[in-house]
């Protein structure tokens, strides 16, 4: 067994996986940042990698999403600006907890039914860590 069955935890709560669409979950792990990094004249790349990295991770919903699956992925993302949340780090092999901002999302209504029901197409967020070492 790898996880414990999920792949994303906000505030002690797992993200739905019948919610997340096939291949809805990825991660760019511990991203390297640089500070004054440059090449020099002969080619040669010298790099200044700070401590500090940071662990990108990318959701999408499955499509044909009801208003109220809406309702309950929008629930883990009430403060856009901080989202504390545990998440699958594939560099690692294990969970990391993140402290990070989810960037706009959009949202499509993909159509409304003759009971005027909206549904929509799938929702992609991003969360966005800012920086752990």
């Amino acid at each position: 067994m790898t996880g414990n069955g999920y792949v994303l935890k906000v505030n002690g709560n797992i993200f739905p996986n019948s919610l997340l669409a096939p291949g809805g979950y990825s991660n760019t792990p511990d991203r390297r940042q640089d500070k004054n990094s440059y090449t020099d004249g002969r080619g040669v790349t010298h790099r200044n990698i700070l401590p500090v990295k940071r662990t990108t991770v990318k959701i999408k919903t499955k499509d044909d999403l009801t208003y109220g699956q809406k309702l309950i992925v929008q629930s883990f993302f009430p403060n856009r600006d901080k989202v504390v949340c545990e998440v699958w780090n594939d560099e690692r092999n294990t969970y990391q907890t993140i402290t990070a901002y989810v960037p706009d999302v959009e949202y499509t209504i993909k159509h409304i039914d003759k009971d005027g029901n909206f549904y929509y197409n799938a929702v992609e967020f991003e969360l966005i860590d800012y920086g752990s070492e």
